[in-house]
């Protein structure tokens, strides 16, 4: 969604200021100097404290920038700020929360270079990025590995570095004036645009649903189709429960595709997990026909090849599915839920093991112990009972 903000661009001797407005008042506010002696940065940012977090980074998406993330410490006096390169040295200098609006002022020494990009010092529209978490949600930590949910707000913007040079140590002082009208001063010029910001209210739902959605058709329902087979030797239920399985795919399927397209960084689709995930869903497409196919054939007594393809392209397909779900928590920023993920798929597996194991020793006793064909069909050891 794309709503109408106003955007205020002010560059003065010694810094620049970007300044977001929304609905007459301050969104975003950024103030930058950058020490030419030593390439040290100061930064002075300010928002609303109805957000849970605020940040800027420096590059024009999110992808390889290097960013500045703020948000309550445990005792509700101060900010941490993550650093997301610990090559970086970074000191906050002064923070508050006053008046129901953080501000954060800091240093990031020898900040023009990091291990995935640069910042070009002479650039008069060095690329930024800002966002805003989420409101009505609280955080209080002095961890610089808090996990945050996903912006509700964001953008990307352009600044002017040849104004923001200057050879002292002070911190830049925020652009105080919330008017829109175009103004200049002695020392530099200033600009105003009309812009669109995105917003995403509500993406940590779409993200929520997608991840749960995708997380039981792969750790749960694809498997438990499985051992309906196997243990149970119906393969109406086997179809009925992985005919659920598909359905949670669309689901997760469609709100991948619709979060992708509100992030600039994703919406190429050429990150890892979305490219599994669209080559799993083509080929569960595959997987669902060559079941249907082989159901029928078999009915009419035709034995073909394609039982034992649908059986190894299931396994395989499930075994790519648990996998790509951690790799979509890195991709949201949730990565610190990885290891419950494991721990969850671990005693799962196990238990699907153990299951499929032992209906595997029940199945070849009772076929030694009948011993005919009629025996070994009815226990379910046929061709059709085969298949994934």
């Amino acid at each position: 969604l794309l709503f109408a903000f106003f955007a205020v661009a002010f560059a003065a001797n010694g810094s620049s200021t970007y300044t977001y407005q929304h609905q007459g008042s301050n969104a975003f506010s950024l103030a930058v100097s950058l020490n030419t002696t030593g390439n040290d940065l100061y930064f002075n940012m300010s928002a609303p404290s109805t957000y849970s977090w605020f940040a800027f980074g420096i590059g024009g998406q999110m992808k390889n920038s290097l960013m500045f993330i703020g948000y309550p410490s445990s005792n509700g006096t101060g900010h941490q700020q993550p650093q997301y390169t610990s090559s970086k040295s970074v000191q906050v200098r002064s923070s508050s929360i006053t008046n129901g609006a953080y501000q954060l002022m800091g240093v990031c020494y020898n900040c023009t270079t990091w291990s995935l990009g640069t910042m070009d010092t002479t650039s008069t529209q060095q690329p930024f990025i800002f966002a805003l978490g989420p409101t009505g949600e609280t955080i209080s930590s002095d961890s610089a590995s808090q996990n945050i949910d996903q912006h509700t707000l964001y953008n990307s913007f352009t600044m002017d570095m040849t104004q923001a040079a200057f050879s002292g140590s002070s911190t830049p002082a925020l652009n105080s004036g919330s008017s829109a009208a175009s103004s200049t001063s002695a020392n530099g010029s200033s600009s105003s645009a009309s812009t669109g910001a995105s917003t995403g209210g509500g993406d940590n739902t779409y993200n929520r649903v997608h991840g749960i959605f995708m997380a039981i058709a792969f750790v749960i329902l694809f498997p438990l189709g499985v051992l309906v087979l196997r243990l149970g030797h119906s393969v109406i239920g086997h179809g009925i429960v992985q005919a659920t399985a598909y359905c949670f795919v669309i689901v997760g399927l469609g709100t991948g595709i619709y979060l992708s397209q509100q992030d600039k960084s994703t919406s190429g689709f050429n990150t890892a997990h979305q490219i599994i995930g669209l080559v799993l869903f083509s080929l569960l497409a595959i997987q669902a026909l060559g079941g249907l196919v082989h159901h029928l054939l078999f009915r009419r007594g035709h034995k073909t090849i394609i039982g034992k393809v649908h059986m190894f392209l299931g396994i395989g397909l499930i075994i790519l599915g648990i996998v790509n779900v951690p790799l979509g928590l890195n991709l949201a920023g949730d990565s610190n839920y990885n290891k419950y993920y494991i721990i969850v798929v671990c005693i799962l597996g196990a238990l699907f093991l153990a299951l499929r194991f032992w209906a595997l020793w029940r199945d070849r006793k009772s076929a030694k112990r009948e011993g005919s064909e009629k025996g070994v069909l009815r226990r379910g050891s046929s061709s059709e009972e085969a298949v994934m």
